[in-house]
């Protein structure tokens, strides 16, 4: 037995010193080889692995080139430059035939990675790195007019369990830019340029059975210097700069523009906005959410400088209008989360400019100093639940002199319900006449609108409210130079006449009307709350017009009759001399 057991000693021994020699021999042959062919077998490695990794992404006709690779296995650093992902021009035809839903290109100037694990990266397809950055990337979508995500081209990445792809302590983007273009004509062509990006502690895994990438972020800035896109309806809409921070959970965009596309060979009339906002800031705003699950969620939101310029020229032909939905309606209707707890807009101007197909000549309605806030813009189920009502409220002067109010509620359960209640006072009417004359040829001659409150509720078929107003001393004429057959049709003589003094003068009234009115499906809310206007004027407007007429007949009726009783005096005086 002692013989046994001193034989299978050496036999260990044996054994031990066998694979200490093999592994001296291993390291011996590593040695010589790494220096001599281990930088060749590891870029051949990692430009396979790269590659392999980029097509698991890509369809049939994606090709992936880099102009240079460089390695340094001691430290953990590799650097790409001139990376390429382009697709061959024949995908185009599956593009718009619908065959694939988007097409993605991309190139870089040049990709550092410092602190890489190379070995996760070639046998467990991970990125782990100590720093991740990006110098002069551009990305390219081409979508066909249905609804893509933009995580859409890493999707197809993994098979099997959840796995991490990407994994830094920083990483950093600079110049960078992105192109989308809709062959579908939804959004023709949006730009982005300026990108640059820094975040820390960011990691980008995959779930099970290729449910596509989750990012989660520890913290990061971002950073655009200029956005514009062409809208389908022509317009041009642009940012001059924006910046997001996760850590400060804080957004901002600088110069925002809506341009609306003017072409004079127009020949349907349609509403045209041109808008300009200095700035839009963000706060409590959810930046990780919006990355992460393309949902905007943001405390507070404060717009200044917004000056909005709507014109809408009647001399043009009526096009048919599809139905419009009122504003919690459109929230609702949204394709994407939207929540918004309060909105504040600060110094905003509204300028409306109407052209008359019958005097073909521009009318406008200014509001300006305008102040508002809204709360609980939302179409998340659960704070609706919580907050079910959208309010506002809104301050500011017509035509830069009299003041406005207005509060308005609007319910979010589907239902489009909502009351409204505005108010003008102080307003000297000759003010008006910058709408008056050029859109319905009369000539305000005088007096003040001393009050003028509407209360209204309604939903999208039908509202009811009731308008009081009071106003003293109001003089109005048809506008000098109106043809004299128009003149006569307007009843301007009629008009002119019961408003002299003989008949009393300028027209005065406090009273109170209600109103019902039908919404046309096809207008606006705003021209929902012009036609509620319209409707109370002339119910509070028609009573006193038709008691001026009755006392202008029976002013006439006894001046002829006291012009009769003296003819019949002198008659009988005559007769008695």
């Amino acid at each position: 037995m002692a013989f046994d057991r001193r034989t299978l000693i050496k036999l260990l021994l044996r054994s031990l010193l066998g694979l200490v020699l093999l592994c001296v021999i291993g390291l011996a042959v590593a040695a010589w080889w790494i220096p001599r062919h281990g930088e060749v077998w590891l870029d051949r490695t990692l430009r396979e692995r790269i590659a392999g990794i980029i097509d698991e992404a890509s369809v049939e006709g994606y090709h992936f080139a880099m102009e240079e690779l460089t390695t340094d296995v001691r430290n953990g650093d590799l650097v790409i430059n001139g990376a390429r992902l382009d697709f061959g021009p024949q995908l185009l035809d599956s593009l718009r035939s619908g065959t694939h839903r988007y097409l993605f290109a991309a190139s870089v100037d040049r990709i550092e990675l410092r602190g890489l694990s190379f070995w996760r990266l070639i046998w467990g397809k991970e990125f782990r790195v100590r720093a991740f950055e990006l110098k002069g990337p551009t990305l390219a979508y081409l979508i066909s007019g249905v609804t893509v995500e933009l995580a859409d081209p890493f999707a197809g990445l993994g098979d099997g369990p959840s796995i991490s792809l990407l994994s830094a302590d920083t990483v950093l983007v600079r110049r960078a830019s992105a192109m989308v273009e809709d062959l579908g004509e939804r959004l023709p062509v949006l730009n982005v340029g300026g990108l640059s990006l820094m975040a820390v502690d960011v990691h980008a895994y995959m779930g099970r059975r290729r449910s596509g990438v989750r990012l989660a972020v520890g913290d990061a800035d971002l950073e655009v210097d200029g956005m514009s896109t062409q809208l389908a309806d022509g317009a041009a809409l642009s940012i001059g700069s924006a910046h997001l921070s996760v850590g400060g959970r804080s957004g901002r965009v600088i110069d925002l523009r809506h341009s609306a596309k003017r072409d004079t060979t127009d020949t349907i009339a349609r509403p045209l906005m041109d808008l300009v906002v200095d700035s839009i800031l963000l706060e409590r705003f959810e930046v990780d959410r919006l990355i992460s699950h393309q949902e905007l969620s943001t405390g507070h939101v404060a717009v200044h400088g917004l000056l909005m310029e709507v014109e809408l020229d009647k001399t043009l032909e009526l096009a048919p209008r599809p139905p419009r939905s009122l504003p919690p309606q459109a929230l609702l209707d949204l394709g994407f989360p939207v929540r918004v707890d309060t909105m504040n807009i600060h110094g905003a101007a509204v300028i409306y400019r109407e052209r008359d197909d019958g005097t073909e000549r521009w009318g406008t309605l200014p509001f300006t100093g305008l102040d508002a806030e809204f709360r609980h813009l939302s179409n998340v189920p659960n704070a609706i639940q919580q907050y079910p009502l959208i309010t506002g409220e809104v301050v500011g002067s017509i035509f830069d002199t009299a003041q406005v109010n207005c509060r308005y509620s609007a319910e979010l359960d589907g239902s489009q319900q909502f009351t409204l209640n505005a108010m003008v006072s102080d307003l000297p009417v000759v003010v008006l006449n910058g709408v008056t004359r050029p859109l319905m040829r009369v000539q305000m001659e005088g007096g003040l609108l001393e009050r003028l409150e509407m209360d209204m509720e309604g939903d999208e078929r039908k509202a009811k409210g009731s308008m009081a107003i009071r106003y003293t001393d109001l003089k109005l004429r048809v506008e000098p130079g109106t043809p004299r057959s128009l003149h006569n049709s307007m009843f301007g003589n009629v008009l002119e006449t019961m408003l002299t003094e003989a008949y009393g003068g300028g027209l005065t009234a406090d009273r109170e009307r209600k109103f019902n009115i039908d919404r046309d499906p096809t207008r606006a809310f705003t021209g929902y709350l012009w036609h509620a206007t319209r409707e109370g004027l002339a119910r509070n407007l028609t009573p006193e017009a038709w008691d001026r007429m009755r006392e202008m007949l029976r002013s006439d009726a006894e001046q002829r009759r006291g012009q009769r009783a003296a003819r019949r005096a002198r008659k009988q005086e005559r007769k008695g001399q």
